[in-house]
């Protein structure tokens, strides 16, 4: 008898957990087709968002648009948005430039009822930070300079700051410029130099002002190069330049500038706006 019971015992258990198996799997897939849902209506108003604002900045691609918050459509029910990110990686600028135009709007709020964005949908943002980042390849053509690198120090770090493995690493003050700069001289109409300054980020009349400071000797890469008598005034002066303006994204006005590891980068913050998916830029303007 005791043997004949535990095989029945035996029997009967899987047969018990057969019902609950079948129904955690129906769960999980129901699951997972309501993230799938949810993640598709996401990405359908990323692209709309994205064209939108295309057609109206006058783009040749679509710029990047992240539409943070899940569920996706309780945010889209409600109109209100934890966080939007845009980037147009690419927007051409007077005499060959270019940049990446960057903004982050956080606590976004659309009209009860809204179910399509369009140019000018009136969007109220709790707080909106606006970026222009220029790379060194532009950055050395705007002072000359066709070999600058641009590197922005770890604060407190005593070397190797502003790799990959420190992350973004942002500084108005003591960013690193190394580059190779004329210096004529009687005798030597030729002579070049590569050097190494410190420099401060700054805004004026709404451009990057970068002031060079010094002859950088600290302890971060840098070049080490034999300057004569009078050198550093000239070497200071070929990497001391106001940058012609630039219009930030959704039109605000710029508040500061800054490095931000091998970039520089003008920006502007607001908080409380009302702006529309059209304010976001316009080519040529």
């Amino acid at each position: 008898m005791p043997e004949a019971s535990t095989r029945q015992r035996r029997t009967v258990t899987p047969r018990r957990r057969g019902p609950l198996r079948w129904g955690l799997a129906a769960l999980a897939l129901i699951v997972a087709a309501g993230l799938l849902v949810d993640f598709g209506y996401a990405a359908a108003a990323e692209y709309r968002l994205s064209r939108t604002i295309r057609s109206a900045a006058g783009f040749t691609a679509d710029p990047e648009v992240t539409i943070a918050g899940f569920p996706f459509m309780t945010a889209a029910r409600d109109g209100r948005y934890r966080r939007v990110n845009i980037t147009e990686p690419a927007v051409p600028l007077p005499k060959g430039h270019s940049a990446k135009l960057e903004a982050d709007l956080d606590d976004v709020r659309l009209p009860s009822g809204t179910t399509m964005v369009d140019a000018s949908t009136p969007m109220r943002i709790g707080s909106v930070e606006a970026r222009v980042r220029l790379d060194q390849k532009n950055i050395g053509r705007y002072l000359g300079i066709v070999d600058l690198t641009v590197h922005t120090p770890v604060p407190g770090r005593v070397a190797g700051a502003g790799s990959p493995a420190d992350g973004l690493v942002k500084s108005s003050t003591g960013v690193v410029l190394t580059g190779t700069v004329p210096l004529p001289e009687p005798g030597d109409a030729d002579r070049k130099v590569s050097v190494s300054v410190a420099s401060d980020m700054s805004t004026h009349d709404g451009g990057v002002a970068i002031t060079a400071t010094r002859i950088y000797t600290g302890p971060e890469e840098h070049a080490t190069p034999r300057l004569r008598p009078g050198d550093e005034p000239r070497v200071l002066a070929a990497f001391t330049k106001v940058l012609p303006a630039i219009a930030l994204p959704f039109g605000l006005a710029p508040t500061g500038a800054r490095g931000e590891n091998a970039d520089i980068v003008l920006f502007a913050s607001a908080h409380d706006v009302t702006k529309t998916p059209g304010d976001f830029y316009r080519v040529g303007v």
